[in-house]
């Protein structure tokens, strides 16, 4: 007996990154990780500015850091995913990812003047998403 697929396609402003047919996938909405699997719903949700999107393809799982974005679920067409900037966990380097999430906490935690703590924020949630998806990838728990 084969499992349903469901199509799913990620776009970026550079086109399409990834287009495969998937057991399912989990994406991070604005209110929470939400699992998407064959006969879902139609449905538009927006994606949180920073998380770990997980896929389910062939029983192999992939791991990718995702900055904000819409899906886009549509039972007759499939899935599909708009992001402005994605990176799959094996491009990650953990080194950069793990210094960039040091000096964005250096910089929230002092409060220094001239410093937008907003912006750190921001980075440090990028950060945090790329050690996550990278720390997936290489087959370790979050």
């Amino acid at each position: 007996m084969s499992q349903a697929l469901l199509p799913l396609k990620i776009l970026t402003p550079m086109g399409i990154v990834y287009q495969a047919d998937v057991q399912s996938f989990t994406v991070p909405s604005m209110q929470g990780p939400l699992m998407i699997e064959p006969g879902y719903t139609n449905v538009i949700v927006a994606l949180n500015p920073a998380g770990v999107l997980k896929i389910n393809k062939g029983g192999k799982k992939r791991f990718f850091a995702i900055y904000g974005g819409v899906l886009h679920v549509n039972r007759v067409n499939g899935c599909e995913i708009y992001t402005e900037e994605i990176i799959d966990g094996n491009d990650i380097d953990l080194a950069r990812a793990i210094a960039k999430r040091d000096r964005n906490q250096d910089r929230i935690s002092k409060h220094e003047s001239g410093i937008d703590i907003k912006r750190a924020q921001i980075n440090l949630a990028k950060a945090l998403a790329k050690i996550d998806a990278k720390t997936l990838t290489e087959g370790g728990k979050r």
